[in-house]
């Protein structure tokens, strides 16, 4: 825990945290520059007709490498495949209607024709596109990765020590782009960037689709291991586990305008040494089991320099998710004791301070969150920002944290009857800006706007600090009108979507009122702030 003498010091970081933290842009990241010259798999023997194109396809692949680079190209049809190896300078592309496709899975040794082979163990199996220690590669396209993972999902079941191929798996490499791609039903992780102890460089991946059935154990959709410098936008992500997550020494990564269906959010953890540098911006979720998500254990956490610091979470909606903000040092403990008695703080200790949640609004989560720290070493400056919570079963659990602060009129709604917004707030110290049992705001500047929600409007960001604002609804907007506090109209707009951009560059600094009429005929009124 955080000495008393240090509390002032921690409570002003808390509070400057948004003005100093880092954000990674596209332009950070550099993108590979791949050879015009195409190698097309059906010259080096790859047919659709063939039970196994891995050697073909190989073969291509090093022809590309060997001329200095190159695209490999995959003509219309399914080509199944064995495991591939890429080689540096080269882009694996997928046009419109091909679909590479991993053999099935056999019966663990390897022996049965024209199935998976394993690594030479029972049931342990090398991820199927793979590459280490490369410069410039890529995978583009519009095509499709299936995985055929059901029968190794069974199998999975039936022996949970089996090693199931990922489909993606990119080691200590530097300079990669995976983009345009579907990916399905992966037999474990779709698309992992590093898990070795070797830093990989400057990764995007973009504009991909990742789908699975929510069942489907442990087929993440983007792992990201031992890596500075990622990019990943404008992807659409729906699995059986977590959408995203960042393990150890995942550093400077921004996730930004993704929608994610089923899975576990976007997660850092469990293997949480020296993650720092996250930002997650304009993102959608709907029907996730978590939203944001940071879970650890007391071996496998970092302390020190190895902490996991500095986490931007900002201008996110989320519908339906059952724990929209969950923070955990206890990761295989469902329960945790209040009474668990403190530990030495070791090099394996989880340490989590310094994060951000800014212009999120929730709509119909189970629960409105959980953080929980360790007796030990408490969770550290949690600062929501501007962040409407409304949960249907229980307010916010917290315990062992340090500086908890909701600010902006930030809210907790709860029914009646379900208990206290701040559920049980054992041992939360420096605690400000939210009565703990009405949920109501305590930071909310009094403007004498009644503000109206209705259909699900968020308005972000708000306040706003640039030339425009955001809308975004569960009805169909049909016109926004916009109004200053003396009741001038000062801009109107007629729209027929549910996502809608307003330029307010003629704007100066102050309060407005927004009123948005839908297609249902109801309206709602929004308060406005432009810094």
């Amino acid at each position: 825990m955080t000495s008393s003498k240090n509390k002032l010091l921690l409570l002003c970081g808390c509070l400057l945290f948004e003005m100093f933290s880092y954000r990674l842009k596209a332009s950070d990241i550099p993108l590979p520059t791949i050879p015009r010259t195409q190698f097309l798999i059906t010259n080096y023997g790859a047919s659709i007709t063939n039970a196994n194109n891995a050697a073909y396809i190989n073969a291509a692949i090093n022809a590309a490498n060997a001329a200095g680079g190159g695209t490999v190209v995959f003509p219309k049809g399914t080509f199944l495949s064995g495991p591939i190896t890429m080689k540096s300078n080269v882009n694996l592309y997928l046009a419109d209607q091909d679909t590479l496709e991993i053999l099935p899975y056999g019966s663990g040794n390897g022996l049965l024709p024209n199935t998976y082979p394993n690594n030479g163990s029972i049931d342990q199996y090398n991820p199927f596109i793979f590459g280490q220690n490369l410069n410039n590669i890529e995978v583009s396209g519009s095509g499709v990765i299936e995985g055929n993972g059901s029968a190794w999902w069974t199998a999975y079941a039936s022996n949970s020590s089996m090693k199931r191929p990922c489909l993606i798996r990119f080691k200590a490499c530097n300079t990669v782009l995976i983009t345009g791609i579907t990916l399905e039903n992966s037999p474990g992780v779709h698309v992992t960037l590093g898990q070795s102890s070797s830093m990989g460089s400057n990764g995007t991946i973009s504009y991909i689709t990742v789908k699975a059935p929510s069942t489907s154990p442990n087929t993440d959709a983007i792992d990201t291991w031992y890596w500075n410098g990622i990019y990943i936008h404008h992807c659409n992500l729906s699995e059986g586990d977590d959408n995203v997550a960042m393990d150890s020494y995942s550093q400077n990564v921004t996730i930004k305008d993704c929608t994610l269906g089923y899975g576990h959010g976007i997660s850092v953890g469990s293997y949480a040494t020296a993650v720092h540098n996250i930002t997650v911006d304009s993102c959608i979720f709907t029907n996730t089991t978590n939203g944001l998500r940071l879970k650890s254990q007391r071996d496998r956490g970092g302390s020190g320099a190895n902490a996991v610091y500095n986490l931007s979470y900002s201008n996110i909606t989320m519908t339906n998710v059952k724990w929209p903000f969950y923070i955990t040092s206890y990761y295989y403990t469902s329960s945790p004791s209040i009474s668990d008695p403190a530990q030495a703080i070791t090099s394996t200790t989880p340490t989590w301070r310094d994060i951000y949640f800014k212009n999120i609004t929730v709509n119909n989560s189970t629960y409105a969150g959980f953080i929980w720290g360790l007796p030990e070493q408490y969770v550290e400056n949690v600062v929501f920002d501007n962040v409407k919570i409304n949960a249907t079963s229980r307010g916010m659990q917290t315990c062992f944290v340090d500086t908890l602060i909701f600010k902006n009129c930030s809210s907790i709604t709860i029914p009646s009857g379900k208990g206290n917004a701040i559920y049980n707030p054992y041992d939360t110290i420096n605690f400000s800006g939210l009565n703990p049992i009405t949920g109501a705001s305590t930071s909310c500047s009094s403007t004498g706007i009644n503000e109206v929600i209705a259909n699900g409007l968020h308005c972000y960001p708000n306040p706003v600090k640039g030339n425009v604002i955001n809308l975004s609804a569960d009805n169909t907007i049909v016109q926004v009108q916009l109004y200053s506090l003396l009741g001038l109209k000062l801009k109107e707009e007629h729209v027929n979507a549910m996502q809608f951009s307003m330029d307010i560059s003629s704007l100066s600094s102050g309060y407005y009122i927004l009123n948005v009429f839908f297609e249902n005929g109801t309206v709602a009124s929004q308060k406005l702030i432009k810094e």
